[in-house]
């Protein structure tokens, strides 16, 4: 096959974070589509990481570890993608659980909240929306908020609720952007900047390129045609890599499907190649 006709998606969440698709799925809706490689980037979690081997093997469709972890600057949130990430590092184990279990308490303050607004909802009843209470954040509350017709979609949780500045909000525990790339470096793998179209500073792009972010995200469903132009030109004059994906959700964001937004093999190489050099190890 011919390297314009390959195509990779390099972020997807699984029901392992707060999507709603299997780790078996992801990989049936990739072939599918007709994608050459995916990576599975759930939110402070690599527990895809063993199935996606089989499933790697079972569909062949090429898998690249990965995870999404939440930064602050400047009182904005900033998401940094981490590809090829050494799931067996100890100290990125040791960070990943920590952030866990901030997540999780995080969900309770926020169902105290609600329940302080007069909703009617439990903390327990979050199990009946996610299989991993420890990964449980806004998105499942937003889901259990729709599911006990407290809201009418789960934009409209966020609306009323969820988001920053609504009465449930709670802030939730975050690196600085040096130490999110800092750690997925020390895990052998290559940071990118999530859909910074949504972050909307990109003047702090050089800066943070200094401090060793390795890409930018110019492929996302967020991104207009002119977005996508201006982070290809970013990440060329910062000898950035261009990375993206369908930031899937499965059902949660029905926008953000596999197949929507699909990276050019080409940039896809350079990544691996980078990843290669990174971890000194064969991938």
């Amino acid at each position: 096959m011919n390297i314009s006709e390959k195509w990779a998606d390099l972020h997807i969440h699984t029901v392992k974070s707060d999507g709603t698709d299997t780790v078996e799925g992801i990989f049936i809706h990739a072939q599918r589509e007709g994608l050459q490689a995916i990576a599975i980037t759930d939110h402070d979690t690599v527990a895809a990481y063993a199935e996606a081997r089989e499933m790697e093997k079972k569909y062949g469709v090429e898998y690249v570890p990965g995870v999404e972890l939440s930064a602050m600057y400047d009182s904005k949130e900033v998401h940094i993608v981490g590809l090829y990430v050494d799931s067996e590092n100890k100290h990125f184990q040791e960070m990943l659980a920590y952030f866990q279990k901030r997540r999780a308490e995080r969900a309770e303050k926020i169902i105290k909240k609600l329940k302080e607004q007069g909703l009617r909802i439990e903390y327990e009843e979050l199990y009946e929306i996610t299989e991993n209470m420890n990964n449980a954040g806004r998105l499942h509350i937003a889901k259990l908020l729709v599911k006990k017709n407290l809201a009418l979609s789960i934009k409209d949780a966020f609306n009323k609720f969820l988001s920053e500045g609504r009465p449930a909000y709670v802030e939730k525990a975050k690196l600085t952007v040096k130490e999110a790339v800092d750690l997925i470096r020390e895990a052998g793998g290559i940071s990118v900047l999530a859909h910074p179209s949504i972050l909307d500073r990109d003047e702090l792009i050089e800066g943070w390129s200094a401090i060793g972010l390795d890409g930018v995200e110019a492929f996302h469903p967020d991104h207009s045609y002119e977005d996508m132009i201006r982070y290809l030109d970013i990440a060329g004059r910062y000898g950035l890599l261009v990375s993206g994906g369908s930031d899937c959700h499965g059902t949660a964001k029905d926008y953000t499907r596999i197949g929507k937004i699909k990276l050019p093999y080409a940039y896809f190489e350079k990544i691996k190649e980078a990843g290669r050099k990174r971890s000194g190890a064969k991938i």
